[in-house]
Formats: C-alpha cells, structure tokens, sequence
C-alpha cells in the first residue's frame, strides 16, 4: 500500500481526525514571515493539502489558496472543505505555473523518503518569490517507519538544518519544537521550519 493509497481507503477517518486541530499559532507565525505581493493578492500554496483545514484558514484570511495533494480523496476534501483550486500531484512530480510568496507544507514532507528531502524542498523553494516562506514539519526523530502503510520520515532539528541548508536558494532556517495539538497525541514532538527564499 502507498502512502496515497492509505489517505484513499482512510480518508474520512483522517479529515475527522485532523480537520479541528488549532494550528491558528503555526500559521500565524507563517503568515507574518510572508512578504506582500507584487503582482495582487499574496498567493499562498498548501503542499499536501489533506482535508483542506489550512488552505480553508488563509483563504477565509483573504488570501490566494492553491492546493495539491497526493490523494485524490484529500484533493476532493479540499475542494469541499476550503473551497480552493486543488491539484493531484506528488511532491516528487511538483510544478506549477507561478511562484507563491507562501508555500506551506504541514505535516506532508514527511511521507517523502530521506534521500528524495532535499531534491524536493529545492524544487518547492525554486516555486518561491524571492523573499518567499516556506513553512514544513516533521515528527521528531530518527528513523524512516512505516506505520498502517504509510512512511513516515522522522527528523531531528539538527538534520532538519543540514537538509535545508544544503538546498542552495534557502537562507537560514527557523527551526522549532511543538507538541501535537491533537488531543490524543499530546505527546508527540513535531520539528518545525520557516525558511526564505533568497
């Protein structure tokens, strides 16, 4: 089973199980990192949508949501949910036709495999406005696992850093700790990055 294949056969459970979790903080500390746009409204792109609770958040916050995900029911969750533009894509096939001044990608990279990270999170950073953010998480940890199908990455802040650093359009990283926001899963430490496009 792919990881895409899981989020298809699983999908109502996941957006019951993620669709009330209060990221209000994370995306507040995202969005004030955005530079304005030159062009219009700042366009924000949710990598990895799920079922569309943050692309719904910034496009109620008047901005210009696009979406993409790997699931083709996370794709429909979206475009119910939020009400935004969603693509099917993966991460390592991504391309779009304009750069964001925003790129957020809550708990997504995470299904990617190590050695594909930072090839991928060049290939998202080339989609960026100079000056552009993107946001990312990861559990923390050390191990790749796959767990009901589905791999997970895990990444320490310090591997997080090297990643990053190695993608050669990024400045340097803003890299933190949080707990799990969702009420059964308080225990669980997520790796989490604001990094610009220079």
């Amino acid at each position: 089973m792919s990881d895409a294949d899981y989020y298809e056969t699983h999908a109502e459970a996941f957006v019951a199980a993620t669709i009330g979790a209060d990221m209000a903080a994370l995306r507040q500390r995202f969005l004030s990192a955005l530079p304005p746009s030159r062009t219009g409204p700042v366009r924000i792109l949710d990598a990895g949508s799920g079922s569309g609770r943050d692309a719904l958040a910034f496009r109620e916050a008047g901005f210009a949501v696009s979406a993409f995900d790997a699931s083709a029911a996370m794709v429909t969750a979206t475009r119910a949910h939020a009400e935004v533009s969603a693509r099917r894509m993966r991460f390592e096939d991504f391309d779009w036709e304009h750069p964001f001044e925003g790129i957020w990608a809550c708990a997504s990279l995470l299904h990617v495999a190590r050695d594909d990270l930072m090839p991928v999170i060049a290939r998202l950073a080339r989609h960026l406005v100079p000056g552009g953010v993107l946001y990312l998480s990861f559990k923390s940890g050390t191990q790749t696992r796959i767990k009901d199908g589905r791999r997970f990455t895990d990444i320490t802040s310090d591997d997080l850093a090297q990643v990053l650093n190695g993608c050669g359009d990024l400045g340097p990283p803003d890299i933190w700790q949080t707990r799990d926001c969702r009420p059964d899963r308080g225990t669980e430490t997520w790796v989490n990055a604001l990094v610009k496009r220079r």
